[in-house]
């Protein structure tokens, strides 16, 4: 689908180099790590650690941040197994292990002090795989999800509207965790489109999903949010915040991403 209604304000990326230093990671895959100049000399900074689309968004919404960032970029194909394998073939505390080894090896003065795992559209794969960790889920201090929540539906392929329900086993480590933020142990924003991919569930669904097992509600809301989105409601408790934004196009899920500038700057808080 195309859409025109909203202006789908966007970073310049043509502007934007393609920077970082390429880190070569267990089982033939690669990170892209990112130090914005402004902050190489930073004694503490902040770890996004983002999976899925282009790079060059998450490096212009950490070089937004007013306080010190470092970026670990990683861009693995379509599809959320694309992002869980991995994780799980190395062990999930060994990737952060390997991500830690090469932010020091590059960065021996910089202390960083809290992490946030991000992930747009498929990257909740990897997010699931690394918070399904006792250990590696105990390094972790918040996440952030840019319309990228989905589960299988039950039965597989039977939408809700016929009778289907979202897989609980598969959104257990995200119920998990809103309920650690929910009694303010960590931090989770997630911020949902209307777009209804039809053989499977949602971002709107598993959104739904977690508010109701919370028993939290959604607040009505219009305004305007990052490059140009229409957010239609707020919901939270403690430090669970669920954001809804209209459109169900591609430009809309699009939008997620590039507002990451935005989101990022609140998703620890």
């Amino acid at each position: 689908m195309v859409e025109y209604t909203r202006p789908h304000f966007r970073a310049p990326l043509d502007s934007i180099p393609d920077a970082g230093l390429t880190v070569d990671l267990p089982g033939g895959f690669r990170g892209k790590l990112y130090v914005p100049e402004k902050w190489r000399n930073a004694k503490r900074a902040r770890l996004a650690l983002h999976f899925h689309g282009d790079g060059r968004v998450a490096r212009y919404a950490v070089d937004q941040q007013p306080e010190p960032w470092v970026l670990f970029h990683c861009h693995w194909g379509s599809g959320s197994s694309a992002y869980s394998r991995p994780i799980e073939g190395v062990g999930a505390d060994a990737f952060l292990d390997t991500v830690s080894s090469a932010i020091k090896k590059e960065l021996p003065e910089m202390q960083i002090d809290r992490i946030c795992l991000s992930g747009w559209s498929a990257g909740y794969g990897a997010i699931r795989s690394l918070i399904s960790d006792p250990n590696a889920a105990g390094r972790i201090d918040g996440i952030l999800l840019l319309d990228g929540l989905h589960c299988s539906y039950l039965p597989e392929g039977k939408v809700m509207a016929e009778g289907g329900a979202v897989d609980s086993a598969q959104m257990q480590p995200f119920l998990d965790w809103a309920k650690l933020a929910v009694s303010g142990e960590r931090s989770f924003l997630m911020t949902h489109s209307s777009v209804f991919p039809g053989t499977f569930a949602s971002t709107t669904e598993t959104a739904e999903y977690l508010l109701q097992t919370l028993g939290i509600r959604r607040q009505p809301m219009l305004a305007e949010g990052p490059v140009g989105m229409q957010q239609t409601s707020v919901a939270g408790r403690g430090k669970l915040r669920i954001l809804s934004f209209a459109g169900n196009s591609a430009p809309d899920h699009v939008d997620h991403y590039h507002g990451m500038g935005m989101f990022l700057s609140s998703c620890l808080e």
